[in-house]
């Protein structure tokens, strides 16, 4: 019986993928799915009984789980590369960027560590190490004005300890049970890029659910670290992708969110820029016009006609749909009704 589900999500692939797939396949009761988003991308050589999903183009991050997860549960087996009939559903999902690295020790404690957690903890994050063995970024504070605030002042290391009931685990690497994935009805397709697992874990505090966290015995290492990189469209969508987050969570943000954050990134831009680092400078105006055009023009979609080659919003949230319908007629029994304050079936309307 597999325990959990295990999503890796590619662009292309990395110099460690083979491995981190290899890695997960030898985990007792890992079930291992691999996402390609970037078409013409070939993966030869992939380690046993990996279930490779492409062909769908470039959905971003969220949507490839949800694809991911879909095709796993789904009744109807041609939405699975493998086919045959649907698997007994795993207890919990593991969410992996192809960046990450998962020491030895580590994948020898998995299956004990989630069988070990508490009934009414519904996701666990994970310590993160840094490209210089360091820590690194694992951990946010959900966006409210109170908190954005804090960050720009304090910091967000900071803003966490001050809010742990806030805290969540950054989308790179971390574990949710399937029944509260289910529930939430996935990541919201909404999202190209970034601010996905800020959703889905907004839509978890507002459902009553709870998050978890392993100690530093179970650590795991993402070189990435910080997928925005240097391109200044991807600085832009990150704007584009708050804009989204205020429409969808206007209610529990607070007035003056916005205000807030666009405080937040000029000060953040007079910051750097004083430093002498205009790179950064720019990045913080870059993704501050990205906020403003996705605030003006919430319909534009700048992404889908650039190098990267996104898939529509529209077309996403087809493939990306998590519900009975696309599960198959008998999913009713393991979809339980969603508990989220933001439903699912408004997604259709999300970018408007």
């Amino acid at each position: 019986m597999h325990n959990f589900l295990a999503v890796v999500v590619s662009y292309g692939g990395s110099p460690q993928l083979h491995c981190l797939l290899s890695a997960l396949a030898g985990v007792a009761g890992c079930r291992v799915t691999l996402v390609e988003n970037r078409g013409g991308t070939e993966h030869e050589g992939l380690p046993a009984d990996v279930e490779l999903y492409d062909g769908h183009g470039n959905v971003g991050y969220g949507t490839a789980v949800n694809i991911a997860v879909r095709g796993s549960l789904a009744v109807d087996g041609s939405l699975r590369p493998a086919g045959g009939p649907a698997p007994e559903r795993p207890e919990w999902i593991l969410v992996v960027n192809s960046d990450v690295t998962v020491p030895a020790r580590t994948c020898e404690q998995l299956p004990e560590l989630l069988a070990s957690v508490p009934v009414g903890t519904d996701a666990l994050g994970f310590p993160l190490l840094a490209e210089n063995g360091g820590p690194g970024r694992g951990t946010a504070v959900l966006p409210n004005t109170r908190t954005n605030a804090y960050v720009a002042v304090r910091g967000e290391a900071a803003a966490v300890a001050r809010w742990p009931d806030l805290r969540y685990p950054v989308g790179a690497f971390f574990a949710i049970r399937t029944s509260a994935f289910l529930r939430l009805g996935g990541f919201d397709p909404s999202y190209w890029m970034y601010y996905e697992e800020t959703d889905l874990f907004a839509r978890l505090h507002a459902a009553g659910g709870r998050v978890g966290w392993a100690d530093d015995r179970c650590q795991v290492a993402h070189v990435g670290g910080g997928t925005v990189g240097r391109a200044g469209l991807l600085y832009a969508e990150l704007g584009r992708s708050a804009a989204i987050y205020a429409r969808r969570h206007r209610a529990t943000l607070g007035r003056g969110w916005l205000a807030v954050h666009v405080g937040q990134l000029v000060v953040l831009a007079l910051r750097k820029l004083a430093a002498g680092r205009t790179h950064d400078a720019r990045r913080a105006m870059r993704i501050l016009a990205g906020l403003a055009v996705g605030i003006a023009q919430p319909g534009r979609e700048p992404a889908t006609t650039s190098r990267w080659r996104a898939v529509p919003s529209a077309r996403r949230r087809e493939l990306g749909r998590i519900d009975p319908e696309t599960l198959g007629a008998g999913a009713a029994v393991r979809l339980p009704r969603p508990r989220s304050a933001v439903s699912p079936t408004s997604w259709v309307t999300a970018d408007h």
